[in-house]
């Protein structure tokens, strides 16, 4: 019996003192804060945000949606980007540039894809490398200049 406990003891000692909790690689989210009055929609792109042949809205069902899920952000509130890696990428490309572009929800839904090409609603776009992401901490702010 003594043998048992001494086995437990020890694996007990063993797990507790080699396992860590942390996460041996900090991970970096980008979080972005919707100061503004409207749904807005984020898109990214490792170049300029294109302004030619850029329907947002497809016509499949299930694109919209997955836009919608992934890239939507709620009036006065933020959405932490996790499971995109963008972060990530910016730290093991740190030479590269991010671009993010927003849209008001309201355009993408209304508007048709020959009047959305025409008129090309972005609402703003910010151009952020590795440095600008440190400097701010890893938070962008959108607040509407309408």
């Amino acid at each position: 019996m003594k043998t048992y406990k001494f086995i437990l003891l020890a694996l007990s000692f063993f797990l507790f003192c080699s396992s860590s909790c942390e996460t041996p690689k900090a991970q970096h989210f980008i979080t972005i804060q919707n100061n503004s009055d409207k749904e807005i929609i984020i898109v990214n792109s490792w170049f300029p945000i294109p302004r030619k042949s850029s329907c947002l809205k497809s016509g499949a069902q299930f694109e919209y949606e997955e836009l919608i899920r992934d890239g939507m952000i709620k009036p006065h509130s933020n959405k932490t980007f996790e499971r995109d890696g963008w972060g990530e990428y910016m730290i093991s490309h740190p030479k590269d540039t991010m671009y993010l572009g927003v849209f008001n929800r309201i355009d993408i839904d209304t508007m048709s894809c020959e009047e959305f090409e025409k008129t090309f609603p972005l609402k703003k776009e910010w151009k952020v490398t590795l440095a600008d992401m440190e400097a701010c901490d890893w938070t962008l702010v959108y607040t509407s200049e309408e």
